[in-house]
């Protein structure tokens, strides 16, 4: 009896022993763990080795302050802790202190020396935003075109496939120092195909168009639709359409793409030796046309009549004209000069007809804008840049 009675005095001293070890040991660690982040806290409250003028600083804090997701972006800072910084100032005010973004998660010293440098320096800005648009507007067409053959480009022709018929549209560009629109020379429509034809007949209609298309620097044509399998009966008629299109597209790309070979005396006997000269035929992506000129109703076409008989009657047509310094229009380069005889020509057509002219030109004039004159309030259009954050 005394001897367990014994027994259970010593389990109780050692659990005792034990509960007091426990305790202490989580309290230590406790401690530890709140003197690291009040270490932590400590080495990034401020940040080291960069004083700022009272000019700087309040430049920094205003712009920070002020800003909407699209401008902070221009600046030396990525999506992701931007948005956070927009919604940090949502729920605790505006900062009232250049050290008050370091409560920000993912803003650490180095970081903020190198984002608040950029809100310093506005030509950096400005030349990111520029960069920006650039980089977008690679996206546009296919091959890309390098700066050499951008500049040297002096005529382009566009080419428009509809279902039955082909129209293309040719402009002149003025020179870089000339305040002149581009000069429509060329602008014609030809029937392809009344029927469904045997690719050796559809080939002979192709090269016969490409006979009629006026020789030019390059050459555009919008990516052809995509034919998707499917079972349902209704969508086989859309489906051989896009088929034939693409034919078409391949046809007359090759044929116009092989006018830069024999200019170049670079088909040898039964060989054919592609050079190094840089392609001169570039497929711009579907749509983009239809967006740049707003022409476009869900993901459905309109008709483009209206749009080129509206740039008719504008002042851009006549021969000398001038642009208001400091106005935000676009320049009179980008637009266009109607030759009276292809104004008769046009009008004339029928509706269908001069729908798929209005395409063609269009076509031509959104590579114009976008691609040679790189034109940053086009390329906003159509990539949606230019829409207000709220």
């Amino acid at each position: 009896m005394l001897k367990r009675l014994n027994m259970q005095i010593l389990r109780y001293r050692m659990l005792n022993v034990l509960r007091h070890s426990l305790s202490t040991t989580t309290k230590a660690n406790v401690e530890t763990t709140e003197g690291n982040k009040l270490v932590s806290e400590d080495a990034n409250k401020f940040i080291p080795d960069v004083k700022y003028s009272n000019e700087e600083k309040e430049k920094i804090l205003k712009i920070i302050n002020n800003s909407k997701i699209d401008d902070l972006l221009s600046y030396n800072i990525s999506k992701m802790r931007a948005n956070k910084l927009l919604s940090w100032l949502k729920h605790n005010g505006a900062l009232t202190d250049l050290n008050d973004i370091l409560h920000i998660e993912g803003f650490g010293s180095k970081y903020i020396i190198k984002f608040y440098q950029s809100l310093l320096n506005e030509e950096t800005a400005d030349v990111r935003k520029y960069q920006k648009v650039l980089k977008l507007s690679k996206s546009f067409i296919t091959p890309k075109i390098d700066i050499k053959q951008r500049l040297n480009t002096k005529s382009c022709v566009a080419v428009r496939i509809g279902i039955n018929n082909v129209a293309w549209a040719r402009l002149e560009l003025p020179s870089a120092s000339a305040e002149r629109p581009s000069i429509l020379t060329h602008w014609q429509q030809h029937d392809v195909v009344d029927k469904k034809l045997h690719l050796s007949d559809l080939v002979q209609r192709c090269l016969y168009v490409n006979h009629l298309i006026p020789t030019s620097d390059c050459y555009i044509l919008e990516n052809p639709p995509t034919a998707q399998a499917t079972n349902k009966p209704s969508s086989l008629d859309q489906k051989n359409v896009s088929i034939q299109k693409a034919q078409i597209t391949a046809m007359l790309g090759f044929a116009l793409a092989l006018r830069n070979q024999l200019n170049e005396d670079k088909i040898h006997s039964d060989d054919i030796k592609m050079s190094s000269t840089p392609t001169n035929v570039f497929y711009m992506r579907r749509l983009l046309p239809a967006r740049l000129f707003n022409y476009l109703v869900g993901a459905e076409r309109v008709s483009s009549e209206k749009i080129v008989i509206d740039m008719m009657r504008t002042y851009y047509n006549i021969d000398e004209c001038f642009v208001k310094e400091g106005s935000d229009t676009l320049t009179i380069r980008s637009n266009v000069q109607f030759s009276q005889e292809l104004r008769e020509m046009f009008s004339l057509a029928s509706p269908s007809n001069r729908d798929l002219l209005s395409q063609a030109l269009l076509l031509n004039l959104a590579f114009v804008r976008l691609i040679l004159f790189e034109e940053e309030q086009s390329i906003a259009t159509v990539t949606g840049l230019n829409r207000k954050t709220g």
